[in-house]
């Protein structure tokens, strides 16, 4: 009984939104609830081994946060990305991607310039950012403006990625690891399997994550775009939000910042690049003005940090600014 009335009060609830919910839709909501957190959750786990492995390569917080962590961290869009191309909906990613771009500059970065600033120490590395930033920038942009969706973009994006590595690792900044390192180098092997194993949880719960959200926007007459703009891009850039908070508890806001920035130029080079590498298979194409709001979010946030690296300010009142214009996006695309 108890049951029954609960679901007729959900119901009541969602039509208010003129949502009309069967037993079965709501199933696939909570299909859709426990795969986002399985996300969330594994995605987590896998950065935790993967530290050990920033202590093996002696790289600057600013070379592994990029080219390594961001990498990590964006896996379910990677997973979603795949899935979505699969099952002929590139269009669920493409919106999952922009969302996640909006996310990580509205809330990642803006909680982290929040926390940073109530403990007193304003983020430190973001102008070794400047680049990526703004590269990361262009690319949508550019996309609308050349409405192109082809394997030659494609390719050139994962070029980008490719360049875009090389130099922020050229360099290694600290010295390596004294022998008598508390992390055995033959503990490296598992670690890797540990990461695999992770990984490989999080490809199937992005499986479920992108089926179910077809199934809610279809039964419910949502385009893929809106589910992936905010519920999907929501939930696969929780990794990029956890990391950052564990972060400035420990100090570290350059390895956060590369992370949450670079995590952005990822997401537009190397994941978009392989989905548009893969309409050479299997041809598809997608009106990219579709995105204009999404992208003009993106480039508002990406402003605002802009403006607070050339700028300065108090980072406390920047992170504010960055959460609130994240909360209007929601708002403006749910309104839409």
């Amino acid at each position: 009984m108890v049951r029954t009335q609960r679901e007729v009060w959900i119901k009541k609830k969602l039509r208010y939104f003129g949502i009309k919910l069967e037993m079965m839709d709501l199933l696939q909501i909570a299909t859709l609830v426990v795969s986002l957190a399985g996300l969330a959750f594994t995605s987590r786990y896998v950065i935790k081994y993967v530290e050990d492995l920033i202590e093996l390569t002696r790289f600057g917080e600013t070379s592994i946060g990029f080219a390594l962590l961001s990498v990590v961290t964006s896996t379910p869009e990677l997973a979603v990305a795949f899935f979505a191309v699969a099952d002929g909906t590139p269009e669920l990613s493409i919106g999952d991607l922009l969302g996640s771009n909006v996310f990580n500059i509205g809330i990642v970065v803006g909680v982290l310039m929040l926390t940073a600033g109530f403990l007193k120490e304003c983020p430190e590395g973001l102008e070794e950012l400047a680049d990526i930033l703004l590269l990361s920038s262009i690319i949508p942009l550019i996309l609308v403006i050349f409405r192109a969706s082809n394997p030659i973009l494609g390719f050139g994006l994962l070029l980008v990625f490719g360049i875009s590595v090389y130099r922020q690792t050229r360099v290694r900044t600290l010295a390596p690891l004294p022998d008598n390192s508390h992390i055995p180098r033959r503990k490296v092997p598992l670690t890797i399997l540990k990461i695999l194993a992770g990984t490989s949880v999080v490809m199937i719960a992005a499986r479920f994550t992108v089926s179910s959200a077809v199934e809610i926007a279809l039964d419910v007459g949502f385009p893929p775009l809106f589910i992936g703009a905010l519920i999907i891009a929501f939930g696969t850039s929780l990794p990029e939000l956890s990391l950052t908070i564990a972060a400035v508890k420990k100090g570290r806001t350059r390895l956060a910042s590369a992370n949450a920035i670079g995590s952005n130029l990822t997401n537009l080079t190397l994941i978009l690049g392989l989905v548009f590498a893969s309409s050479l298979f299997k041809p598809f194409t997608i009106d990219l003005t579709l995105f204009l709001e999404t992208i003009s979010f993106v480039l508002i946030t990406s402003l605002i940090v802009w403006h607070h690296m050339t700028r300065g300010g108090d980072c406390r009142t920047i992170g504010v600014i960055l959460i609130l214009t994240y909360v209007v996006f929601q708002f403006t695309t749910l309104l839409r």
